[in-house]
């Protein structure tokens, strides 16, 4: 590629800001190494596989990713060590399991014994992925409250030995509605404690190992990592975004943005931007320590506010400080659904595209 100025740029354009997005790679790895812990980052967030090779080398252990589709997609990359975190239910996926696993080293989510029993019929004598039981500590989604969690434990364990049961894990995402710092801490710390809890009575029936994995970012941001863990998997560190800018009360860590230009100019009374839902989330977060006001943050602009967003517009008010032909750095609300309306994102540095990053699982939600 040849030299390429930020102002060059068409609109809508996905950026990543390449200091701030080193800075936050080495931070988190950086926790995770003074904590003694593994950092296995969930991938969902940037669906990059050049970034994921990025963690890669500033230590991470491995990947997590939310679908089989976003495994295929980093193995074909050469990525070789992946946790899928979601339950894989079927034969046409258990198939594509199947090939995967020839690849590269997989575990596999799961939280039923029928999900068990589909995996060890379906593979026989040779099961060639392990095996990660969800533990519910409080968002209640997917995953078994801790007493349920160790009775698949033992049903794993104790009928199935050519299943490789690889620990347990919790996904703290609740931590996100918590009111104040405090409560944040309190959810973060009791995930940890139930599912230490939950590992250490299958570890002591069964006299096994068990990985004691946590992944979330805001818990990473306000809250420890009790001795007992053993492996931490956040995704947002990576860019950050709005609900995060406001959990901190700073944007310096953000380090995706969607570019847009000013289109259109009502009086004082309010700009429109080129882009609107078809270029970053339309989410918001109405409540609690990660409360958003409007569409995203105008970078650089804190007397701007996204009030509303359709599909290709995005109107902010007031209509003072920009002028028609002005381009404009949008910080989305929620980064991860942001990154999944892009095929590619350009990456930054003093002002010039200092390269080109590939979505290479966009899209991938089977």
């Amino acid at each position: 590629m040849g030299e390429l100025l930020l102002e060059e740029l068409d609109t809508p354009s996905l950026l990543v800001d390449l200091d701030r997005l080193e800075q936050n790679l080495q931070h988190m790895q950086e926790k995770a190494n003074a904590a003694g812990v593994k950092l296995r980052p969930h991938t969902k967030t940037h669906k990059m596989a050049d970034i994921a090779r990025l963690q890669l080398e500033y230590g991470a252990a491995g990947i997590t990713v939310a679908k089989l589709s976003e495994a295929e997609a980093m193995a074909a990359e050469g990525i070789d060590n992946i946790f899928i975190a979601t339950q894989i239910v079927g034969k046409k996926k258990l198939e594509r399991l199947r090939t995967l696993a020839g690849k590269a080293t997989i575990r596999v989510a799961v939280d039923s014994i029928e999900q068990v029993e589909q995996i060890a019929s379906f593979f026989g004598d040779q099961v060639p992925v392990s095996l990660m039981i969800e533990v519910d500590t409080g968002q209640h989604r997917c995953g078994l409250e801790s007493p349920e969690a160790v009775k698949l434990a033992d049903f794993i364990v104790g009928r199935f030995t050519q299943v490789s049961l690889a620990g347990l894990f919790t996904h703290e995402g609740h931590a996100y509605h918590a009111v104040d710092r405090e409560e944040l801490k309190r959810i973060s710390l009791r995930a940890q404690r139930d599912l230490i809890e939950a590992s250490k009575r299958v570890e002591d029936k069964w006299g096994i190992q068990c990985e004691k994995s946590i992944g979330c970012t805001l818990s990473q941001l306000g809250g420890e990592i009790l001795p007992d863990i053993t492996e931490i998997r956040p995704g947002t560190y990576v860019f950050y975004d709005a609900a995060h800018a406001y959990f901190l009360g700073h944007s310096n860590f953000c380090a995706a943005t969607v570019l847009a230009t000013v289109t259109s100019k009502s009086g004082v009374e309010r700009i429109v931007a080129d882009a609107g839902a078809k270029s970053f989330t339309i989410d918001q977060r109405s409540s609690g320590i990660v409360k958003t006001s409007g569409f995203g943050i105008v970078k650089g602009h804190p007397d701007l506010l996204i009030r509303r967003l359709s599909d290709e517009h995005a109107v902010i008010v007031p209509g003072t400080s920009l002028v028609i032909g002005e381009r404009i750095e949008v910080i989305p609300n929620h980064v991860c659904p942001t990154i999944n309306l892009y095929d590619q994102a350009y990456a930054i540095r003093n002002g010039k595209v200092e390269k080109m990053f590939k979505v290479h699982a966009r899209g991938c939600n089977q």
